[in-house]
């Protein structure tokens, strides 16, 4: 399988506050500034990498560490992600609360990054091709995200300061590959000695890897505390299932060839797509298809609720990036009620989705979409937890 470009990681600080910025803030952020959307989604991530990173490397100084567990024990609990942004871009209308937590935010920075600020901004910047200044705001908007959600642990976890101190040099460990040319020098980024695990310390296993495996639970505990539209997902998909496939506790960081980066669950649908793609030695097989994971529906309708955008929207990118390749998408129902019924329903779903992804940007004549009604079931109807299963949208790669 090829494994070029593919980063792993635990639902870790990193991968949780970086989602937090989904693709229409990037893009109101990339209208404001004057920039390309793709260039301010690199600076996002670039950014979050090289705070985790100038923590990591600072992490053994038990004098250091002394402030920065102060600073984030005082953090507040909550934090308005789109207020955060337009004080950022427009400082005039920040409220108080908000620019007392921009001020916070630039002690963290100068925590992290010391005598060197500039210097990182401008490293972001060249590769990014961001102006220096725009790298400058989106630290100012990742640092109290960061801050925030490392006062959360410490308060949520009791977490001391010797446990907060062996986490973020797990973490500088796990991004060390995201950081732009000479930041590792400006960082002093050799890894710093982690301190004696006590037992409040949950060790964890982190870091970079060639491609999946099965490791530990990770710090996927995190989610709940730091990402409340994800909690609210969680919610809806319980109310509402399509495809309960399998528990997602760790994300990926995926290279396309075309530079796009995604940020996708481990085993969620995209990962097992893109390894499917990405393999030579797998062919289209009929008998091959892969079941969306997070695309929810009103209940006895085609219509899809707003939380399925984000994985229609990486599956579009996925198309994109291998712009030979064609799907086949399939709608299913249970058994419950009229087979036609549930016949045409299942059409209308796959329909849906083919129309979606057409208003991405995939050309129709690389998508069809065909409804099976309660065809072809994957679990027993006689159970809730069955029908549940049956209700699903797959695709299936028909040319690669």
């Amino acid at each position: 399988m090829e494994t070029r470009g593919l980063f792993v990681m635990p639902s870790s600080i990193f991968s949780s506050l970086f989602s937090t910025f989904d693709s229409r803030t990037i893009g109101e952020i990339a209208s404001r500034f004057g920039e390309p959307k793709e260039a301010v989604s690199q600076g996002l991530e670039s950014s979050t990498a090289c705070l985790l990173g100038g923590l990591a490397n600072k992490a053994g100084d038990s004098t250091w560490m002394n402030q920065l567990f102060k600073l984030v024990s005082q953090a507040t609990s909550n934090v308005n992600a789109s207020d955060l942004t337009n004080a950022v871009i427009d400082p005039g209308r920040a409220s108080s609360a908000t620019s007392s937590l921009l001020d916070s935010g630039k002690k963290f920075l100068s925590l992290a990054f010391g005598g060197n600020q500039s210097s990182i901004f401008d490293a972001v910047a060249r590769s990014t091709g961001l102006r220096s200044g725009v790298v400058s705001s989106l630290m100012s908007m990742a640092a109290p995200l960061m801050m925030t959600a490392l006062g959360r642990l410490v308060r949520d976890d009791h977490m001391n300061q010797t446990g907060l101190s062996r986490l973020l040099v797990q973490e500088g460990e796990g991004v060390r590959d995201l950081l732009p040319a000479g930041v590792s020098n400006l960082l002093n980024a050799s890894p710093a000695p982690a301190p004696t695990v006590t037992p409040s310390t949950r060790p964890v296993a982190l870091g970079t890897i060639a491609e999946p495996a099965v490791r530990s639970r990770g710090l996927w505990w995190l989610i709940p505390a730091l990402l409340l539209p994800l909690l609210l997902y969680w919610g809806y998909r319980v109310r509402h299932p399509v495809v309960p496939t399998m528990q997602v506790n760790r994300f990926i960081l995926w290279r396309l060839p075309n530079n796009v980066t995604l940020n996708v669950p481990q085993n969620g649908v995209e990962a097992r797509l893109l390894a499917f793609i990405r393999d030579p030695s797998k062919g289209v097989e009929p008998a091959t298809w892969f079941d969306f994971d997070r695309l929810l529906f009103n209940t006895d309708s085609a219509t899809l609720r707003p939380e399925s955008q984000e994985q229609l929207g990486n599956i579009a990118a996925i198309l994109k990036a291998y712009p030979n390749d064609h799907i086949k998408i399939g709608g299913y129902t249970d058994n419950s009620g009229d087979s036609q019924r549930n016949l045409n329903l299942s059409q209308d779903r796959a329909n849906g989705v083919m129309a979606d992804l057409i208003s991405l940007g995939i050309s129709p004549d690389r998508l069809e979409a065909q409804g099976y009604g309660d065809q072809f079931p994957v679990a027993d109807n006689s159970t809730e937890e069955g029908r549940a299963k049956n209700r699903r949208v797959s695709m299936r790669v028909t040319q690669k």
